[in-house]
Parts: structure tokens; sequence; C-alpha cells
């Protein structure tokens, strides 16, 4: 298995270890529900260093990002975080990812750790047919950098102390205060990259910070010196869900589209684009529920609508802030615009589940 930079930090911290991705991963430290209140109530910290960079430069690569990507990309503001979707011809979901315009004709995506290989050689893919003459470059940069998302309401603190510390020689103080949610800036410190975005997959404000590898360590032993709680990818998942941010595999893949997963607001009809075949394609819906008992939903649990199997679910969880059980399902367009509950069956009972809106908290 893979390992990130962390993985002797982890170990020091008594993480439990698990195989995610073909990675070796903390899933919890404290444990997933005190890492997930954390986070809701002040700030936590996670390892996600496993995530892929993807650089993509060159003359025409915003205009070859705009082709492959649900998206256009090459009008928005550069200091934006776009989320979006590559995508095969008949609209299913190679990956979605984070692009970050790191300067004129010099773009970032971040990609999902599972995918990051599948998504380089579809990209490779694309590029030999998109234009026959084209000065585009496209660098697996994963191997190159770490990543560590400090999320909750108290972030911004620790992350400037810390940066202050790995980069003593560098004023980045106000650019940070003065950061946008869902924006980023991006520096060459010693002439290597360093990003921050005003990002992360929590639901919660925070900050994802993208440094060379050689200073995470670094960076991460100061945020643990400040007492940020360490926090694994079981309260990731658990925060994400609560959230109501989908999970590449999930949510979405290769069979489920970004309309059929709601996700309609991301992808842009108004041009070409590998994917627009999608449009008009949706015989199943994405539905949001919550359990009336402490019930635990898991994925591919069968969801009933007047004792007929109309359907999956897609994620689903007990809700530490709830403290009740929650999911997203895949259902048959067919059902009632306005239904109003459905049953998931679990360990061979059936539960129901009112349908409400995202994110749940």
């Amino acid at each position: 298995m893979k390992r990130t930079v962390l993985y002797e930090n982890h170990l020091a911290l008594k993480a439990k270890m698990v195989d995610f991705a073909g990675w070796e991963m903390p899933v919890q430290y404290s444990g997933i529900k005190s890492e997930t209140l954390a986070v809701r109530k002040s700030l936590g910290m996670f390892d996600v260093s496993h995530m892929g960079e993807i650089r993509v430069k060159g003359q025409g690569a915003g205009e070859f990002l705009d082709y492959v990507l649900s998206r256009r990309i090459s009008n928005k503001n550069p200091q934006l975080t776009n989320y979006a979707f590559l995508c095969y011809e008949d609209g299913g979901v190679v990956d979605d990812l984070m692009v970050y315009q790191l300067g004129p004709e010099n773009y970032w995506l971040v990609v999902n750790a599972a995918n990051t290989d599948k998504d380089f050689a579809y990209l490779e893919k694309c590029l030999t047919t998109y234009k026959a003459q084209n000065d585009i470059q496209l660098i697996n940069e994963t191997d190159l950098f770490g990543l560590i998302a400090v999320q909750g309401k108290d972030s911004l603190e620790p992350v400037l102390n810390a940066l202050a510390e790995v980069y003593p020689d560098q004023n980045i103080e106000q650019d940070l205060r003065e950061l946008k949610r869902f924006r980023q800036v991006n520096y060459l410190f010693n002439d290597q990259l360093v990003v921050v975005s005003r990002t992360g997959y929590t639901g919660e404000d925070g900050y994802e910070v993208y440094l060379p590898i050689e200073k995470t360590k670094e960076l991460w032993q100061s945020l643990i010196e400040q007492e940020v709680p360490p926090c694994g990818l079981g309260a990731r998942d658990a925060l994400r869900l609560e959230a109501g941010l989908p999970l590449y595999g999930h949510e979405i893949s290769a069979e489920i589209n970004p309309l059929e997963a709601g996700l309609g607001r991301f992808v842009e009809f108004d041009r070409d684009f590998i994917g627009k075949s999608m449009q008009g394609k949706q015989d199943r819906r994405s539905l949001a529920l919550i359990s009336e008992d402490r019930s635990i939903p898991r994925a591919d649990y069968p969801v009933y609508y007047q004792n007929k199997k109309v359907g999956h679910v897609t994620s689903g969880s007990f809700s530490p802030t709830l403290n009740k059980g929650i999911a997203f399902a895949l259902v048959s367009n067919d059902l009632p615009e306005d239904l109003s509950e459905l049953e998931i069956e679990i360990r061979r009972k059936t539960h129901t589940y009112k349908v409400t809106k995202t994110p749940f908290i």
C-alpha cells in the first residue's frame, strides 16, 4: 500500500490505519464521533495528501479544460476554486474534481486518490483527439505535494501560525485574512509552489494547504503543537455526508451522471463538451433521507415505496451531529415529486425515512 509523508506521524498519534483506495490512511484517532463534533464546534485537521494533483498548462489549456469538463473554466475568476466533473461521452462521471488556476494557461486539477491514474490516462486520451497541434502539457504532480485540510470556524489562526513557522520570511497574513470562501492564493517560495484555498469537504469554513512534500511534516507538527485535533477519514465521511456533499463511486460514477445525482448546477450546457449528451438523461434522481429513529443505513441497502423496491442507498451513516441516520438514495424518477417519506431495509427490517433537503445540518 502507498503511504503519505505523514504516515509515521499518524502512528505516533495512535491512529487506527486502514486501506483506502490503496493508501494506508488514518480512519480515526480519538473516535469518529468526537472528531466530527470537534470540527462542527471548533476545528480539526485532516491529512489528505493522497489526493491527486494534475497540472494542465500551455497555450490553449483553458480551452482544453472547457472541452473536457462540465463547466467552462477559461472565463472564471482566476482566484476562484471551481468544482467540476470529468465525464465520459455518455455523461457518466470519470471523476469529480477541483480546478485551481495558478497563472495564465496554467491549471491544477485536484482529483480523488483512487482515480488519479485513471484520470491522467483519460485526459491524455482526450488530448490526443482534441486538436492535431497543441502545446498543452499534462503533468502528474501528486508525489510532489502534501495536503493538509484544517476545517472549522476556528481554523484561520492555527493555519496562519503554522505557515509563519514553516515560511518565516514570507508575509501572507493579510492575504489569508482577506481570502473569501471558495477562493485561493498561490505562491512560489524558493521556487516551490504553495497553494492555500478557503475550501473543504466538511460543510464548515476552513482552509486546505498544498505545499511541497518535504514541508508537510513541519506544517502538521506546528498544528499539533497548537492542539489542533487530528481527524481521520471516518469523520471526514460523516462530515461530508451531513453537509450533503457527494462521494465518487457512490452518488456519482460512470453509471450515475450529475443530473441524476442532483448536481446539474455544476454542468453548463451552453457549449460543446465531452458528456453533453447527458442532457435529458435522467431516469433516476437522488434524494436526501433522514430517519425517525437511530437506525444506520449503509450503501446499497434497498429503498422501498409502498412496498415496492424503487432504488438503493448510495451513502448512509449515523450522524454524530444529529444523532439520527441519514442517507442519500438513488430512486426511480417515476416517484411523485411531493414524496414525503420512503422506507429503507436495514437488517431485514424496514425503517421509515423522511425526504429532506441538504445540507442535513
